[in-house]
């Protein structure tokens, strides 16, 4: 018979947890006093533990700090002081980050109510460590004021959790009663209003953070009175990262925290606003650059918000309050905003490097090679005239009006025979280009607004070979985030393109770059990329083509993972290939496995073969084989957006709630990140949204779920998935009228959608309306035999025979 007791205390009672694994007793309290490598996986103890935990109990948990001076030094000399606890004689503690337990106390739906942070004492890392490190390239954002934490204390309770919490501070009674009112017209049910005690603004903040119950935190400072249409915008978002209004696309109130809303957990992680200062403006600055620091960069929505002004409570202390401010975070000098690389962190003097350019403006070369590009040419050269000096095109046979277009902006070309290799024509541009950077467009590719002014500041580094630019990809009316791709260097001498398709300048760029002491940058220079719209695909049907010249790649360079890679990439998008692309992906990523232990790390697209391998065998039903390699990847490879995405999906797939919530939550924190594999579209965003939607349904929590999913159908209203999720959470809720209704208006703007016709004849049918839901399922049919979709053409069909 299941039963309830007071408490549960580990690892002391680990003999009475062990001995009910199927968790028939239930407790008020759980109180971890230390967590151990008896209980496993902090993940799946946690799960454990709150299903043990009675409604409204209480969990506290007491853990090591990875950031510790104590694990530094354990990582550094691999040893421990002779003075420091070792833990247990039998049991010995984990050490964890409070990042990962947080993120783990959330998965499980409890509620985080406190952090404490237990002080590390005296140690003996003399002033200036912190500075040291980040001169290595760390970011030790933990350490500006000394040693982190030795370890926290979190305090959780199962309570249900509301949408979200209005932290109010600053401001008299009668402000805040303003603020107060203005909210309270349009604030959902599922919101509640806190204000914050203390004496000062900062310390107002703490206590209203600490009392909030809502899964997102809206700071405002009482007189201010947002919008509805602020609140809207805010709140949809808010649940992927944090959002802040802007006016004229720039942030209201830079340095000031009102405005903000986010998760309450990313604040959780941050911790408290420093009570040091004496002054409000100073202690927001503080806490607005740790925040930038430790989360991902801050996303702008497009509606203003007029804060009432922060008051400088004490004058005569804040000329000294603010240099000691600057002197805290100078030494991390660049660091906002972003983690740290050696380069960034000590980058050698430009006077220590020759400038080929000294005393003139450095020239730019724009390099290209065409053939029959006479519909994009023109706005390509120019978008692009007023970045560049100099234009050398390669011609490959052009028969239209391409060569005359490029003559007519004073263009010189080059002809060359096509001689089924991409790298032969663009080496030749480059050994003809006189500038001393060059620029390798395609026709295709259009500099966005404000990239040639950039472009002309970012030659000027002498310190630097090359740079990765932004290439977005542009089809109909939508845009993908698109990659990085290096397109502006030096012209030095050695650099040329490697590989016959899928042409690379890089490795001859890093070679030479090395040689002088050049590093190679990213700047967020933005390419459209016009090719891939489906009219210009059929355009250039050229697969017969591209599978002869990987061949002939392969038959020279045998042994080249990259081509393997995207060899197998390439066939898995060619009909019936299926079967070819898995081996040659699964050889590919065996490669990279059987090469020098450091290799993994060092190729940025082995996390990628890693994913198309377990994306292609989870196609054809083998989980067990993509979860080994999903396994393989997240521990040897640099993680990627879409390891974890899949890794989240087969979670979801197998039941495994918990951890799907985790990795689709990684997903969500490469909000705004473009990198050099690219990024599957809406993972960073309304996909992992409507993912978490899916597993808080596992779990049965019903009103999580259908927040969450409200909010990926208004970012992205489009998204198919979401709309049948939502009409079969209404389902299970027995309204179907409702769940009809999600259904029909998503058909209105997308009729031949297979899935929703699919689900709106079912629906149909559970109302009593046969004939609709017989022409409704007929159109699905004719819409699935169109896709070539025979299985589910058939089971279609089974079901109008039944109606």
């Amino acid at each position: 018979m299941p039963s309830t007791e007071r408490a549960l205390r580990l690892p002391a009672d680990r003999g009475a947890w062990r001995a009910d694994p199927a968790g028939d007793t239930t407790y008020d309290l759980v109180e971890v006093a230390a967590v151990t490598e008896s209980l496993g996986r902090i993940e799946d103890a946690l799960a454990d533990l709150s299903g043990r935990l009675e409604p409204g109990g209480t969990m506290l948990l007491d853990f090591d700090n990875q950031q510790s001076a104590r694990a530094l030094r354990l990582v550094v000399e691999g040893r421990s002081n002779s003075f420091e606890p070792l833990g247990s004689s039998d049991d010995p503690s984990q050490v964890l980050s409070l990042k990962r337990v947080l993120a783990g106390a959330v998965a499980v739906g409890l509620t985080v109510v406190d952090v404490l942070a237990v002080p590390e004492g005296s140690t003996d890392f003399r002033d200036g460590f912190c500075a040291s490190l980040f001169g290595q390239g760390l970011l030790p954002i933990d350490w500006l004021d000394g040693p982190p934490a030795a370890r926290y204390w979190v305090v959780c309770r199962k309570l249900p959790q509301l949408a979200g919490t209005v932290v109010l501070a600053g401001g008299d009674a009668a402000a805040r009663q303003r603020t107060t009112e203005c909210l309270a017209a349009y604030l959902p049910e599922d919101w509640e209003i806190v204000a914050g005690e203390g004496v000062l603004e900062g310390a107002q903040w703490n206590r209203g953070i600490a009392q909030a119950r809502g899964e997102l935190v809206w700071l405002l400072r009482g007189g201010s009175t947002p919008s509805q249409e602020l609140f809207a915008a805010l709140s949809v978002r808010a649940g992927i990262g944090s959002v802040a209004p802007s006016a004229d696309e720039t942030r209201c109130n830079p340095g000031d925290v009102a405005g903000l809303m986010l998760p309450r957990v990313d604040l959780l992680g941050v911790g408290p606003i420093s009570e040091n200062y004496s002054n409000t403006q100073v202690a927001l600055e503080d806490y607005s650059m740790r925040l930038d620091a430790k989360l991902p960069e801050v996303e702008l929505v497009p509606h203003a918000l007029e804060n009432p002004p922060i008051p400088v409570e004490n004058p005569t202390r804040f000329a000294v309050e603010t240099e000691a401010l600057f002197a805290r975070w100078s030494q991390l000098a660049g660091a906002r905003g972003g983690a740290a690389t050696a380069e960034d962190a000590a980058p050698r003097p430009a006077q220590e490097f020759e400038c080929p350019w000294a005393g003139r403006t450095p020239k730019v070369s724009l390099c290209m090679i065409t053939r029959n590009e006479e519909r994009f040419l023109g706005e390509c050269l120019r978008l692009a005239k007023d970045a560049v000096d100099e234009i050398v095109i390669v011609d490959t046979g052009s028969t239209d009006r391409t060569i005359e277009i490029a003559e007519s902006f004073g263009a010189r070309v080059l002809h060359r025979p096509w001689d089924d290799d991409f790298s032969a024509p663009r080496t030749a541009g480059i050994r003809a280009a006189t500038g001393d950077w060059i620029l390798i467009l395609d026709a295709d590719e259009f500099i966005a607004e404000g990239g040639c002014a950039r472009i002309r500041e970012l030659v000027e580094d002498v310190r630097v070979s090359g740079y990765h630019l932004h290439f977005v990809n542009v089809y109909g009316k939508g845009r993908t985030m698109g990659v990085m791709m290096v397109r502006l260097f030096r012209n030095l001498p050695g650099v040329e393109y490697q590989n016959i398709i899928h042409e690379q300048v890089t490795p001859s760029l890093q070679r030479a770059g090395a040689e002088r002491g050049l590093r190679l940058g990213s700047a967020n220079v933005v390419i459209d990329h016009h090719g891939y719209s489906d009219e210009v695909m059929d355009q250039r049907g050229k697969n017969e083509r591209n599978e002869r010249l990987f061949k002939k790649q392969l038959e020279l360079h045998p042994d080249d993972i990259y081509t393997h890679y995207k060899y197998g990439d390439f066939l898995r998008r060619l009909p019936g290939r299926g079967q070819e692309a898995r081996a040659e992906l699964e050889r590919c990523l065996q490669m990279i496995i059987d090469g020098p232990p450091s290799l993994p790390r060092g190729l940025p697209f082995a996390g990628e073969v890693a994913a198309l391998c377990a994306l292609e065998a989870a196609r054809i039903g083998d989980n067990a084989r993509a979860r080994a390699v999903l396994d393989i990847a997240l521990r040897r490879f640099l993680p990627t957006p879409n390891l974890h995405y899949l890794s989240a999906s087969l979670a979801l797939a197998e039941g495994r709630a918990a951890d799907a919530i985790t990795h689709f939550r990684r997903c969500l924190a490469y909000r705004g990140q473009v990198l050099v594999v690219p990024i599957q579209e809406g993972i960073t965003s309304y996909v992992s949204l409507t993912g978490i939607a899916q597993a808080w349904l596992q779990r049965g929590d019903v009103e999580r779920a259908r927040r969450l999913l409200t909010q990926a159908i208004a970012i992205e209203p489009s998204y198919e998935v979401a709309h049948l999720v939502l009409s079969r959470l209404w389902l299970q809720q027995g309204d179907l009228r409702r769940s009809l209704q999600v259904m029909t208006s998503f058909l209105a703007a997308h009729p031949d959608s297979p899935g929703a016709c699919q689900q709106t004849t079912l629906i149909l049918q559970r109302l009593g309306h046969k004939a609709e839901a017989k022409r409704m399922g007929q159109h699905a049919v004719r819409l699935l035999e169109a896709r070539a979709l025979d299985h589910e053409a058939a089971a279609m069909n089974e079901v109008l025979a039944a109606i």
